[in-house]
């Protein structure tokens, strides 16, 4: 009793749960932040929605499959008129009658049904936590993408500013024209290198406008927040327990609602006998009344029907589901492994290249322009120096930024709850 009270409470949240996102749809016009991002792509996802409203449609099974008849009464009532050369009489008769399970098959619908709809209900936190993956992503890319702007804005200012003093030095004559047309080169990749960030910049934030449920060609969305991964990943143990991921745990319903199905039609395989009441006038005023059964003879098959072919496809199925849920966990189990040593490449690269590091490389590319100036460093020299400094720089972003994604696809791995208050 209290299971069906929780599966009827579960589906009305549920139902209602499109009206509330609509009313309690969170403030996305703004800044997205690591706050609201979630938020924004929960309540914008139509894939989100579309599993609310299948497990709303297979409520509506679950309250037919509860039914305690298997069909509705009939009411038969017929009259007719009966006479001799002396006299005559009006005869009725009236029956009521009722077909009754005996063998359990309501139960089983129910059992069937409680289990699709809980399978329903894990689909329906899976789309959560893919829209959740998917927002958590985008926002990483549309984090990335700005900062390696900004570091390509920079490296072209100062390419720039060598650029001027290779030149200056080369109308000096106390060096080679071929130094500055080397310089300007670099200085023209380096600009193509923040046009690429600039297309970067506007795809991120066209895609993250997608995620949140913004127009993607309208105004580019403003991001904050750091390019740091997920919190708290290097503290969970290496194997998660699988029975809490909502694919195995949809698995085990899918598996139980085909047992349950083969169960249905397996007690359907006995006859529903049919009660039935009756009154009547017959004869020359004759009252009559009586109860009376009917029970259906079964008849073996192909002559009959015996649900034999029903009951094999269900029980096949049945097994079906058992390896599907099998094969999930398999690829559960691989996809954990690959996110956490994914995971740990990234994030050891990423703790190589210290702050103290990054922060030398900057400040030995600013230095380049002064080293040139002074004839301590050969402009080819500073550009070769300059190339390697860039592509460090570059790098860090690339890893960090592979970081953050590589934190999403573990969350996701170990089943933490992307769509809540991780951050």
């Amino acid at each position: 009793m209290w299971k069906t009270i929780g599966r009827a409470a579960a589906a009305a949240c549920l139902l209602f749960s499109s009206e509330a996102d609509a009313e309690e749809r969170p403030a996305c016009d703004g800044t997205i932040t690591r706050a609201t991002v979630v938020p924004c792509a929960l309540s914008a996802s139509l894939d989100v929605r579309a599993e609310r409203a299948a497990a709303v449609a297979l409520e509506g099974r679950r309250t037919a499959s509860g039914v305690l008849l298997p069909s509705n009464p009939v009411l038969a009532l017929s009259g007719g008129t009966r006479s001799i050369p002396t006299t005559s009489a009006t005869n009725w008769y009236v029956t009521l009658s009722q077909e009754i399970e005996i063998a359990g098959q309501r139960g089983s619908r129910v059992r069937a049904a409680d289990a699709a709809l809980a399978a329903q209900e894990k689909r329906v936190l899976l789309g959560k936590r893919d829209a959740a993956s998917l927002a958590w992503s985008s926002f990483f890319e549309a984090l990335a993408a700005r900062e390696q702007l900004r570091l390509a804005e920079r490296l072209l200012a100062t390419s720039e500013r060598m650029g001027t003093v290779a030149r200056a030095r080369a109308e000096k004559g106390v060096a080679a024209a071929l130094d500055a047309d080397l310089a300007d080169a670099a200085t023209f990749r380096l600009l193509q290198n923040k046009l690429a960030a600039e297309r970067s910049v506007a795809t991120a934030n066209a895609r993250l406008a997608l995620v949140i449920g913004r127009e993607p060609s309208a105004a580019g969305v403003a991001v904050e927040g750091a390019l740091t991964p997920l919190l708290g990943l290097d503290a969970r143990p290496e194997a998660a327990d699988l029975s809490r991921r909502p694919e195995v745990q949809a698995a085990h319903a899918d598996e139980s609602a085909a047992s349950s199905r083969a169960e249905e039609l397996r007690r359907s395989r006995v006859p529903n006998p049919t009660v039935s009441a009756f009154a009547q006038n017959d004869g020359f005023s004759e009252r009559v009344f009586g109860l009376g059964v009917a029970i259906p003879i079964p008849l073996p098959a192909p002559v009959g029907r015996t649900y034999a072919g029903e009951i094999a496809e269900a029980d096949a199925l049945s097994r079906r589901a058992t390896i599907a849920r099998s094969r999930v966990e398999r690829e559960l189990r691989l996809e954990l492994a690959e996110a956490r040593a994914t995971y740990t490449a990234h994030r050891l690269a990423v703790e190589a290249m210290t702050p103290e590091r990054l922060a030398r490389a900057g400040e030995s590319l600013r230095e380049l322009e002064v080293e040139i100036e002074a004839g301590r460093l050969g402009v080819r020299d500073a550009l070769l120096a300059q190339q390697t400094l860039i592509e460090l720089l570059q790098a860090n972003i690339a890893e960090r930024r592979a970081l953050c994604l590589a934190s999403v696809e573990l969350a996701r791995a170990l089943g933490l709850p992307l769509e809540g208050g991780l951050r």
